[in-house]
């Protein structure tokens, strides 16, 4: 990505060639510091994940040796490709914002739609019953039957 857009000084629309240059050699610079980051996931995707090393596959603990990855590590790699993704997207189409999955969250939709259906659920079954149901609940269902009493 860095050497296309290396080639493509001109076409940036939110800088200067020069300033263009410099958001590269920035982004470079970027790359180099995480550099043995980036060469540990790829051991590990050659090796592990995609089994392309079947000495790998008999003794992965000998590539977690060779390949050391943390999540901190992970987690700094793909913050600075994002920042690197950012930077350069801004320079060149004159766009900026963070980098999300379309639909990243909607894993709290579905969380929210549980509790409320076990918030409902609850609801009902004091109603019916009388008495509160034994066990725990979500933190915001309210407790009706015992505010009755």
């Amino acid at each position: 990505m860095l050497r296309d857009a290396a080639e493509q000084l001109p076409t940036f629309l939110n800088a200067t060639p020069k300033e263009a240059e410099e958001a590269i050699l920035k982004a470079a610079l970027r790359v180099v510091a995480i550099q043995p980051i980036l060469d540990a996931i790829r051991r590990r995707r050659n090796e592990w994940l995609a089994h392309l090393d079947p000495g790998t596959v008999a003794d992965h603990a000998a590539l977690a040796a060779r390949a050391k990855l943390t999540m901190p590590d992970l987690e700094k790699a793909l913050g600075e490709t994002e920042k690197t993704v950012v930077e350069l997207f801004n320079r060149h189409q004159g766009v900026f914002g963070e980098l999300e999955f379309i639909g990243g969250d909607d894993y709290e939709m579905a969380l929210n739609w549980i509790r409320s259906a076990k918030c409902t659920f609850i609801e009902n079954y004091e109603r019916e019953f009388g008495h509160p149901l034994q066990g725990p609940r979500p933190r915001d269902c309210s407790n009706n039957l015992l505010k009755m009493h």
